[in-house]
């Protein structure tokens, strides 16, 4: 159990240092209910990830992910299309950017988080874990590295 916790260790802090819910955690810390506020965002976060992730750990199960020695075809081809579009992502932020000397406009749920209630700011947490693209493709590298991490969740998933 401790390889797969050291194998997936750089899995989980691309997932934890993503700025975008660092950012929104921060400002509501500094709204008026703040303690509601953050606890949904926190329980909405953690129900995203784990959403995402048992997914795809169930869609693991289903492929030949090869021997604990060696991955499959399979599971190289689905690591190789994960890393283009980590790529791809990655051009479209980068395209997406504000030109030079611009000013970026805030996103209007940032400037709504002031009067957010528990549950929005627990579907806001949702929505920024398990439908963020990077989150996804993280979540779904995690199984599909090889069969020994499938096994190995399975094991003390249940």
């Amino acid at each position: 159990m401790g390889q797969v916790i050291g194998d997936l260790l750089p899995v989980t802090v691309g997932v934890a240092v993503s700025p975008v819910p660092i950012i929104a955690v921060i400002l509501m810390l500094l709204a008026p209910r703040a303690g509601g506020t953050t606890a949904g965002f926190l329980l909405g976060w953690v129900l995203g990830i784990a959403l995402a992730c048992t997914v795809f750990l169930l869609l693991a199960g289903t492929l030949d992910l090869g021997t604990s020695s060696e991955p499959s075809t399979t599971s190289s081809w689905v690591r190789l299309v994960l890393g283009v579009l980590v790529l791809l992502v990655g051009v479209r932020e980068w395209r997406a950017r504000p030109a030079a000397g611009a000013e970026p406009s805030m996103p209007k749920w940032m400037a709504a988080i002031d009067s957010f209630t528990a549950v929005k700011a627990a579907g806001l947490g949702f929505l920024l874990s398990a439908v963020n693209p990077k989150n996804l493709l993280i979540c779904a590298a995690a199984p599909a590295s090889d069969r020994r991490h499938v096994s190995a969740l399975r094991g003390h998933c249940g």
